[in-house]
């Protein structure tokens, strides 16, 4: 997903706060090299975005690699960060997440992208989901296709994903963080995000029942309610 994904917490979020999304390297309409991605990279292209912008702190929120980013920027610069939201978020890919991301390394490198996403989306999306929102998610399904990611990008997104470990360095954020995680997450399951909660002192966490990976797109009115009230505090 690019920052499209956001579209629907703009709409709330704007009402309180100025908004920024913006996509990283290689996806979107970020260009990238894919022999140049990390997810510490990635954190220093948000922190040079920043500074371009001219923005002193901000709240910080990232589905999925983003959360990741999100963990690595407050780690860097916690003078920057007001709260964290860490959506769908993982801190090691021991076990099952790392077969997982090796997996889809494996079936970019062997099928067309418009198959890769066919099979992609259903670590994303609930069966209930899919089921009542058919036509949502084949033109999901279509705007990744369409938008030509290189196969190249993806596989060294993966591999960041991969890659990203920060269990030792969790108990360094001492920032207002909330981490939200669906109850039916098939790409990052719910141990991991609780393993991140145990990690950083004072987080919160919220399980969305028979939620998926992006429950922000699932469910967009309850989670802005949840994720508006944590950051009005």
């Amino acid at each position: 997903f690019d920052h499209s994904g956001w579209a629907n917490q703009i709409k709330d979020y704007s009402k309180h706060f100025e908004c920024i999304v913006f996509d990283n390297r290689g996806v979107g309409k970020t260009e990238g090299s894919d022999s140049e991605f990390s997810i510490s990279l990635m954190a220093e292209d948000v922190l040079s975005l920043m500074d371009k912008l001219n923005i002193k702190k901000a709240h910080f929120s990232g589905v999925s690699l983003g959360s990741c980013v999100a963990q690595e920027i407050v780690i860097k610069r916690p003078d920057i960060v007001c709260s964290l939201q860490l959506h769908g978020t993982w801190a090691s890919t021991e076990g099952y997440v790392g077969r997982k991301f090796n997996a889809q390394i494996n079936l970019l490198k062997k099928l067309e992208i418009r198959e890769f996403y066919e099979i992609n989306v259903l670590w994303f999306l609930t069966p209930t989901f899919m089921r009542d929102n058919p036509h949502m998610v084949q033109k999901m399904i279509e705007s990744a296709v369409n938008k030509n990611y290189s196969k190249n990008f993806l596989i060294a997104q993966y591999m960041a994903d991969l890659n990203h470990y920060s269990m030792d360095r969790l108990n360094q954020i001492s920032v207002p963080t909330l981490i939200t995680v669906g109850s039916f997450d098939l790409a990052t399951p719910l141990d991991y995000a609780v393993q991140v909660k145990n990690e950083i002192s004072g987080s919160e966490i919220i399980v969305w029942e028979n939620g998926g990976h992006v429950h922000n797109i699932e469910n967009p009115k309850e989670f802005n309610s949840k994720t508006l009230e944590f950051m009005l505090r």
